[in-house]
């Protein structure tokens, strides 16, 4: 997302976006290799080490991705899913599920019983909420732990869990209730035999009230907790505020990274499972939306019939609509943008948004004055009529404004009734832009040139 996504530090995008590529790039080599040369393909799949195989298999498409784990022995993927974190490693089961449920059932068997355990208790949280994207490695400490047995608890979790990052320190009560989130630099600072009890006492320049999230909050609420707090991690704990796992923003960038495409498919009038699943679906799904944006097409052609004897008569009318309705799409489509974005940020509501409807009626307007100022000029080169570029110019002006009104109501409207901005917003917008483009055009011009 812009800005470094929910303006987390450039640093952070920088490693995390760095860690990501090299699956991703060899899941694209993968791809091209599968349409060119199947054997090679699976071939390819066999050499790969245990502790990379499913970081790679898991970005691969969904109709490659399914036959690709089907030719992986059950006890290979066990052995390669005990590399994985518990939500990275209950995610490519439950999508292995969806192909082929008894190669997943054989598979879940195989793995360790604290394992199976972890996927139990992930698969119970929604895709919305704030546990499905928890892992339960972590490490804490009890408050009357020393700073020595910290120490050997950093040991033995570096040696069990050599591929789970450690930022901070999570501290628990004899209950397990999170009392305190310590930084390591905070540790360092101490002697041996002070306990966690104590460090957090004095611990004044990183300690901070424990920040956490509940297993059940919508996911949309992390990023924005991650967002406005610059975070690296965050503590995941249950209704009785016992600490349950931890939230690493490695997941929130990859969240973030997929709802950016979701987005931006949604708003190009198509679906990303769709798309992933076959060109069939694919098809069927643009399908859909081609016939929405043809009665919308149909509202603004029954406009332009209203007014086809003034057309007849002033056939420059007809080769300058075109400009009006595309100018005050683009505009249309700016405004929409920016309202989708700040909505999907939670910067706005539809009981704060009047600054940005202003905003946006505002630019529409300044840049209206501008461009109708511009296209007056190119009209009265090409036809040699004052009145017509003034007509134009009028309409470009009142247009670009509307477009701006409409662009930033329209999504907030969908938002307030209960409906997704990102998939309705581009069609009506669409369909309003060009019915009022077309009506104030030529309305002017039957009105002040006939």
């Amino acid at each position: 997302m812009t800005n470094m996504q929910y303006n987390v530090k450039n640093h952070h995008h920088s490693a995390v976006e760095k860690k990501f590529k090299q699956p991703i790039k060899i899941a694209r080599q993968l791809q091209q290799q599968y349409e060119t040369d199947v054997g090679s393909f699976f071939a390819e799949i066999a050499r790969f080490p245990l502790e990379n195989l499913c970081k790679i298999l898991i970005e691969l498409p969904s109709d490659i991705f399914g036959e690709a784990f089907s030719r992986i022995p059950h006890k290979k993927m066990a052995a390669a899913l005990s590399y994985l974190a518990s939500d990275d490693l209950t995610d490519f089961l439950q999508r292995v599920k969806q192909y082929d449920q008894d190669y997943a059932k054989s598979t879940y068997c195989l793995l360790a019983p604290d394992e199976q355990a972890e996927i139990s208790h992930l698969s119970q949280f929604s895709a919305d909420q704030a546990g499905a994207y928890m892992q339960m490695e972590l490490l804490s400490a009890e408050l009357t732990d020393t700073l020595s047995q910290v120490k050997q608890k950093i040991r033995i979790f570096r040696k069990e869990e050599p591929n789970s990052p450690i930022f901070k320190l999570f501290v628990v009560d004899a209950e397990q209730h999170l009392v305190g989130i310590l930084h390591f630099t905070d540790l360092i600072l101490f002697d041996e035999n002070d306990t966690m009890q104590t460090i957090i006492a004095q611990a004044t320049i990183h300690h901070h009230k424990p920040l956490s999230v509940h297993a059940t909050t919508p996911v949309e609420k992390v990023i924005q907790i991650f967002e406005e707090y610059e975070l690296s991690i965050i503590a995941v704990v249950n209704d009785k505020e016992q600490l349950q796992g931890r939230i690493v923003f490695e997941d929130v960038y990859d969240l973030i990274r997929m709802q950016e495409h979701n987005q931006a498919l949604k708003m190009a009038g198509t679906d990303y499972e769709a798309e992933e699943e076959s060109l069939d679906s694919a098809r069927k799904a643009r399908l859909h939306w081609l016939f929405i944006n043809l009665v919308a097409l149909c509202c603004a052609a029954f406009i332009v019939s209203l007014y086809k004897d003034t057309i007849e008569q002033l056939v420059a009318l007809a080769v300058l609509m075109p400009i009006v309705a595309a100018l005050g799409g683009n505009v249309g489509n700016q405004a929409v943008t920016v309202t989708v974005r700040k909505l999907a940020l939670h910067q706005i509501d539809w009981n704060n948004a009047f600054p940005v409807i202003k905003r946006e009626i505002v630019i529409g307007g300044i840049n209206g004055m501008i461009m109708g100022g511009v296209v007056s000029i190119i009209t009265f080169i090409w036809f040699q009529q004052i009145l017509l570029g003034l007509v134009i110019a009028i309409a470009i002006i009142i247009n670009l404004a509307v477009a701006g009104l409409t662009g930033s109501m329209i999504p907030l409207l969908i938002k307030k009734f209960g409906g997704d901005p990102a998939i309705a917003s581009p069609l009506l917008l669409t369909t309003a832009t060009d019915a009022i483009g077309f009506f104030v055009f030529l309305g002017l011009a039957e009105i002040i040139l006939i």
